[in-house]
């Protein structure tokens, strides 16, 4: 029951601070919870209202290793990515309703009611909804590539 786990973790991390959690990339990778102290002390600024905490308390060791790796990754690439004054904000989850049967041209059953954008169950990123609409847009105006 893939959306009774995830809302078991949003609801552990808004039990443990009453909303979103925030942590210092540097107090996760040393065990420690984030307090209000070290996040002012920091030199990145929060720019989202959260309680500063720990977030190994709601997410489960291998995803919080899955984290801290990719970060890792990423300060090759974007050197400072894993400076200790990262902030790491949890816990989000998300759950994707059925899927809306359409056709490839991502229309209905209904001739001329397409499905496009994150509420169609068909995409499910800001990227691949904007570019639902203009694959729709094209078809319904015939253009040449809306294939």
């Amino acid at each position: 029951d893939s959306n009774g786990y995830g809302e078991s973790i949003a609801r552990l991390s808004n039990m443990l601070g009453g909303g979103v959690l925030v942590q210092r990339f540097g107090d996760l990778i040393r065990g420690r919870r984030s307090t209000p102290k070290r996040i002012e002390e920091g030199n990145v600024v929060p720019t989202l209202k959260a309680t500063p905490g720990d977030l190994s308390l709601a997410l489960p060791k291998r995803i919080l290793d899955g984290i801290i790796e990719m970060i890792y990754a990423l300060d090759k690439i974007a050197p400072g990515t894993a400076n200790d004054d990262t902030l790491l904000y949890g816990v989000e989850v998300k759950f994707y309703n059925m899927q809306v049967d359409i056709d490839n041209d991502l229309q209905t059953k209904h001739k001329g009611l397409y499905m496009i954008g994150d509420g169609s169950g068909v995409t499910h990123s800001l990227s691949h909804a904007s570019a639902s609409g203009i694959y729709v847009a094209r078809h319904i105006l015939g253009c040449e590539g809306a294939y």
